[in-house]
């Protein structure tokens, strides 16, 4: 159809927030610590096709928008050159394993979050 398909947009937006996360005070080992994280929400408007073509390269820019007790937002922004395609919004929450429910964050995980707002 000439177009990246919206899922792929999915992948691009998760594999942008991996990056930040692998390089958080928990990093990617956090579950095995008991510090990890879980989305709990993903949201994603749709702005505008990026058209397929040999050398497309598509571009994600992070930020957090908000940081609460035990969860924060990712603010997240997909753009092919200078034009946005798509825009994603991700609640994670710090999440114990062995307890099964959300953690409050840490206070490194909050000073890191915030150098992102």
């Amino acid at each position: 159809m000439g177009h990246v398909n919206h899922a792929r947009y999915l992948s691009y937006f998760e594999d942008a927030r991996m990056t930040l996360l692998a390089a958080s005070p928990a990093g990617l080992a956090g579950a095995e610590e008991d510090r990890g994280y879980i989305a709990a929400r993903v949201a994603v408007d749709y702005q505008s096709p990026a058209t397929f073509r040999a050398g497309l390269m598509l571009r994600v820019e992070t930020g957090v928008s908000r940081i609460g007790t035990t969860s924060w937002t990712f603010d997240q922004q997909l753009y092919d050159g200078d034009v946005k395609i798509a825009r994603c919004e991700c609640v994670l929450v710090g999440y114990s394993y062995a307890e099964g429910k959300p953690r409050p964050l840490e206070a490194d995980e909050r000073a890191f979050w915030a150098a992102l707002q």
